[in-house]
């Protein structure tokens, strides 16, 4: 098949490897393995990037944009966005939308699919795929308006009345839409009206070959100043709902029954002062240490070096509506996992088959699951193996590749 990969959601950096990237960048590289033609429309400021080979990314030119491209249409728009900053009118990227609108009327007829990694106020691709009758997929890895107001940044007034029209247009244009979890496809359905047939839950995946070695640990646990603890890990992003603070109260009353544990913290987010701040006023300096964020190619080496890697998620206020890629890089990686039974990690660990689950925001729970597995190597064997057995079953990226190739070809319209 020739696909159409467009990215219009600026949110979504293709030249990185963290987050929502390093899984769409897997996926090219899954279907190209697969035989399958894959190019990329991204939007980049006031032009969109054309990728006609998706192994290359580094290799693009600049797609056509039609008037949206002409010297009176970027004038137009520098004027008026000059006058929305000073009368502090929100943004509803009217001009991106027309200018990523234009790009794919243009390209999108070469593919015989289009499919988007959705985002808020995100309508050129679909608009195009209607002029144009080209099957248009989207990917929904979160309902947005939702997760703005569960970090306290909910969008208000015409602002939130624009981005729902613009939402509910977007999920009616969409032929197939991949949900990453069941919790946001419920979402879709009971909120949003959408035909539950027209939802695929579609879980995130991991190359899981990148986390079989082998490693060197000694020199990776030299390099990071961790001898020979015991070491409880993290690895994602600092984000307000993924419960770090939960994780250091926890740890804190995992030492004086573990005294020489470690706990690894890798990536980096908007709470990470916080969190440097609570460690020290916890007076943990000497007992955690604080990566940062690393290139994604090293998180195989950081993961082979932890004992307990730990999802320590709270309890929120809506239900966790994720699919949280650490888990399946745990999973591959063999370790023993520690994680609040919440959403989609919910079912798909085992409790005690391949790790421990305790409630959201259970400080006592979690001390209590870490500290067991730290005093028993036979057990968190047993159960990184029963979690890799599984990952390479289920969530690997070829198997993720296979079921994606199965909805573009349920979506294909007939040769003519």
């Amino acid at each position: 098949m020739k696909i159409a990969y467009v990215m219009q959601n600026t949110g979504v950096d293709l030249t990185s490897d963290a987050g929502p990237a390093s899984l769409v960048k897997s996926t090219f590289q899954c279907l190209l393995n697969d035989g399958h033609s894959v190019g990329v429309l991204a939007l980049d400021g006031l032009s969109v990037k054309l990728m006609e080979d998706a192994a290359r990314l580094e290799r693009h030119t600049l797609a056509p944009l039609g008037f949206a491209g002409n010297r009176a249409f970027m004038l137009f728009e520098r004027a008026v966005r000059r006058f929305q900053q000073m009368v502090k009118l929100p943004y509803i990227a009217w001009f991106d939308t027309s200018r990523f609108y234009q790009a794919c009327l243009r390209i999108l007829p070469q593919y015989q699919v289009c499919h988007e990694y959705h985002g808020l106020f995100c309508l050129g691709a679909a608009l195009a795929c209607k002029r144009g009758n080209i099957p248009y997929i989207i990917t929904v890895d979160a309902d947005l308006l939702l997760e703005l107001e569960v970090v306290g940044r909910p969008l208000r007034g015409l602002h939130a009345r624009v981005a729902e029209w613009e939402e509910k247009l977007a999920y009616r244009m969409a032929e197939k839409i991949l949900c990453v979890s069941e919790a946001a496809k419920r979402r879709l359905v009971s909120h949003w009206q959408v035909p539950p047939e027209k939802c695929v839950v579609l879980p995130n995946a991991v190359d899981v070959s990148r986390f079989s070695g082998p490693f060197d640990k000694g020199h990776i646990r030299a390099e990071w100043q961790l001898g020979n603890a015991p070491v409880v890990g993290f690895v994602g992003s600092f984000q307000p709902w993924h419960g770090l603070d939960f994780l250091l109260e926890s740890f804190a009353c995992c030492l004086p029954q573990v005294p020489q544990a470690k706990l690894l913290l890798v990536g980096d987010g908007p709470i990470r002062s916080d969190i440097e701040a609570q460690v020290a006023a916890m007076g943990l300096s000497d007992s955690v240490v604080m990566a940062g964020f690393v290139a994604q190619d090293c998180v195989p080496e950081l993961l082979a070096v932890m004992d307990v890697a730990v999802i320590p998620y709270p309890r929120l206020p809506q239900e966790l509506w994720f699919s949280p890629l650490k888990l399946y890089e745990y999973m591959a990686a063999g370790k023993a996992i520690v994680a609040s039974a919440d959403g989609q990690i919910a079912t798909v660990l085992k409790h005690r088959h391949t790790g421990r689950l305790v409630e959201p925001g259970d400080v006592p729970g979690l001390t209590n699951a870490i500290v067991a597995l730290l005093k028993d190597p036979a057990e968190r064997h047993r159960l990184g193996t029963a979690a890799q057995q599984q990952a390479t079953t289920h969530h690997s990226m070829a198997h993720y590749a296979r079921q994606l190739t199965e909805v573009y070809q349920s979506v294909l319209r007939p040769s003519p």
